[in-house]
């Protein structure tokens, strides 16, 4: 009976996983219902996945945990092609500065860039950076700092400084996840600190996120409605998923 429990434990576990590869987000009601088991149990296994850094618990139940840069390039592939196709519109035509995060999905902009001249582009992402560097009509700046272990971005004093020698036309921001209720949140606190930098410099912020990041949390708030002009998504404006955004944002 022990071992039987056992290989249970370890393939519901591993479903748990599987399911969050697909969907980002695992919600412990639903989890108890679909394998039969309690909500204790659900949390237990949640806890498990998260001391191993697969999972990050949130109220009500779980969101993936933060992953390399070369991870989250490869997820959601699609999206994110689509969501910069729709970005490269909104990048200035030139003679200004605009900011980068150091998400993958704005990575995937930064490397279809329409053609700007004397275009600025400061980022705190060692990844976007190169693209852009390989650019040779941007003028790429990488922030400096120390890097996040969550996020893979610069953040810290130096990230900062850097940031407030400079002021944006635009800042092309993404996020951990996103919420109808208060705004946008990330792994830590230490991102959130420059991404909300990067915001109030700007004098327009664009927020690209995939769908799959609605109705998510993660450890820290970032940025509320209030700060945020322009939502960009994979999908049709139409889109009833949209719905509980609508009287938030602009939408695109």
């Amino acid at each position: 009976m022990g071992a039987k429990s056992s290989v249970d434990l370890e393939s519901r576990r591993q479903s748990l996983t599987d399911l969050l590869s697909v969907d980002g987000t695992l919600r412990i009601e639903e989890l108890a219902d679909r394998f039969g088991v309690s909500t204790m149990t659900i949390r237990r296994d949640l806890q498990a996945l998260e001391d191993h850094g697969v999972v990050r618990r949130v109220r009500g139940g779980a969101v993936r945990g933060a992953e390399p840069f070369v991870a989250r390039e490869g997820r959601a592939g699609a999206a994110k092609q689509i969501i910069a196709r729709k970005l490269v519109g909104l990048v200035p035509a030139g003679g200004v500065g605009i900011c980068m995060d150091a998400s993958s999905t704005i990575s995937v902009l930064a490397g279809s860039l329409p053609h700007s001249e004397n275009l600025s582009v400061v980022t705190d992402g060692v990844e976007t950076f190169l693209t852009l560097h390989r650019d040779p009509r941007v003028h790429a700046y990488l922030t400096g700092g120390q890097k996040d272990p969550n996020a893979g971005s610069l953040v810290g004093p130096v990230a900062t400084l850097t940031l407030r020698q400079f002021s944006f036309a635009r800042a092309f921001l993404s996020a951990a996840a996103i919420d109808a209720r208060f705004g946008t949140s990330e792994f830590s606190a230490e991102e959130t600190e420059v991404k909300k930098l990067m915001a109030q410099l700007s004098d327009h912020v664009v927020m690209a996120v995939n769908s799959a990041k609605f109705e998510t949390g993660s450890a820290a708030r970032c940025l509320s409605w209030d700060q945020i002009d322009l939502m960009v998504t994979e999908l049709d404006v139409t889109d009833k998923r949209l719905d509980p955004y609508r009287n938030l944002v602009e939408l695109f």
